[in-house]
This record gives structure tokens, sequence and C-alpha cells, in this order.
């Protein structure tokens, strides 16, 4: 549940400089891996990478192998994102430029990455979202968990909704430049402990308070901080076992669930 950040375009430069070299050797490794299975590109060189970050939202992930250079384009929200989400994408885009399957995970990951990622600046639509669900209102809890943990934030600086895309396997999204909480409609079931979702929240006032911090030459979005302060939720031990051990079988319901009311209104 990553931080979300769209800083000003030199912000993102500088960030853009840092991280070439850390982008450079993921898509090298890649590359040297997916090859030695693609027929076309099992001979080619990779002399060289050029990467570039674009702010812009109807920027495409993209690369192009022209030449012995391979011209890489990604979004910025990627320079804050959690590392296995560049490295899925990175297996992802080759994959389809050696003309292999990509793995099912890469796909998943990077999927459920971009479809939690809010609009630009889309007032409209954040205006259509609301905090109130069919089981859960999240203002309630937002507030209740800042009362409890934080307060000395002022909950009115931070606004929460119900995303308007179900993410099943990245539940939440802070954006920096709104101030704004999206959680997954996908946790507003009463077979979904109220617990699991306070534990998200609480996770995500921590991206609120705690930014993204450069350590040992990569972008820490967990710090050691961020993980104390994570466990300072009374209920964190059973939210955790709770995703772990019983939120894969609410899955398979909640997918078992969908197709009878589908097959029902047919």
């Amino acid at each position: 549940m990553p931080e979300k950040g769209f800083g000003n375009f030199s912000v993102l430069k500088s960030q853009e400089s840092r991280l070439s070299e850390d982008w450079e050797r993921l898509l090298r490794s890649a590359w040297e891996e997916l090859k030695v299975r693609s027929r076309r590109f099992r001979s080619e060189s990779l002399q060289s990478v050029q990467i570039k970050f674009y702010p812009y939202r109807n920027g495409n992930n993209s690369i192009l192998y022209k030449k012995g250079i391979l011209f890489a384009k990604f979004h910025s929200s990627l320079l804050d994102a959690d590392s296995r989400i560049p490295e899925s994408l990175a297996y992802l885009l080759l994959s389809r430029l050696f003309g292999l399957k990509p793995e099912p995970r890469h796909k998943e990951d990077v999927m459920d990455f971009l479809n939690s990622l809010p609009e630009r600046k889309n007032t409209k639509q954040i205006s259509r979202l609301s905090s109130k669900g069919k089981f859960y209102d999240l203002s309630d809890i937002m507030n209740r968990i800042i009362q409890e943990y934080f307060p000395k934030i002022d909950p009115k600086l931070i606004s929460i909704f119900w995303s308007d895309r179900i993410g099943t396997r990245r539940l939440g999204s802070y954006e920096k430049q709104t101030m704004s909480i999206r959680i997954s409609p996908v946790l507003d079931h009463p077979k979904v402990p109220s617990l699991v979702i306070e534990h998200v929240v609480h996770h995500e006032i921590l991206h609120h308070i705690l930014p993204v911090r450069r350590i040992n030459g990569k972008n820490s979005i967990h710090s050691p901080q961020f993980k104390v302060l994570e466990k300072r939720y009374v209920r964190y031990r059973e939210a955790i076992n709770w995703l772990k051990k019983e939120y894969p079988n609410f899955l398979i319901s909640l997918r078992k669930e969908n197709r009878s009311r589908n097959t029902s209104s047919i």
C-alpha cells in the first residue's frame, strides 16, 4: 500500500536521475533472464538503457528496443512504488516484447497497482466518490483511528473514500497531492472484519505522516520507523493473520457470490 506522489516536474527529474541506475540494473537483469527464451531476441545485445518518467496519467508504461538500445517510459508514480511493482512491470513488458507469456503474478501485481492509481487533480471524479459503503463508513473508521493513534492530526486535512476500482492485492492508497486515502471496495463486505479495514486505514494514515525517504540509494516506503508505528495498532496481528489465512478464501467465495448474482440477473 505504498504512497502515491505527484510532485512538480523538476522534482521528478531529480528523482529520475537518482533512480536511473537502479532501474537500469533491473531491466538488464530481466533482459538477460528472459531473452534466452526468445527466438527473435536471443542473439540481440543490450548496449544501453534509456529511461524516462512522466507525471501525466495518460502516459502508458512501455518499452521499445531499437539497434541495441532499450527505451523505457514509465509513469512517475512508480518512483514511489513498492520494489515488487517495478520488478513485475519489467518482466511483464519484456515478456511481451520477446513474445513470451507473462507470469500471472507479474500481471496481477501491475494491474492492481495501475487500477489503484488515483486520477491526477480530477476533482469531478473525487466528488463522485463516497466514504459510505454498503456496510462500512470509512469516515467513522478514520476518525476513530486518528482520535486514538494520531490525536495531533486534524482529521479535516485528510479525505477518505471507497475507490471506484476494485483492487484485490492493493487494498489502500494515499495521494499526497490531494491528501486523500482510497480503500478498495473489495473490503466493503460483511465477511471482512472491521479490524482489517482499521488496519488498512491506519497504514495509509502513516503514509500521510511519514513520506518516502531515500536510504542507501533506494526508496524507503515502509521504513523501520513506519513498521514500528504500524504495529502500534492494537489489533495489528489479528488483521495480518486474517489477510494471510482468511483473505484468499474470502476472495474465492466473493467470486462465487458475484457469479451467482450475475447468473440470477440474466
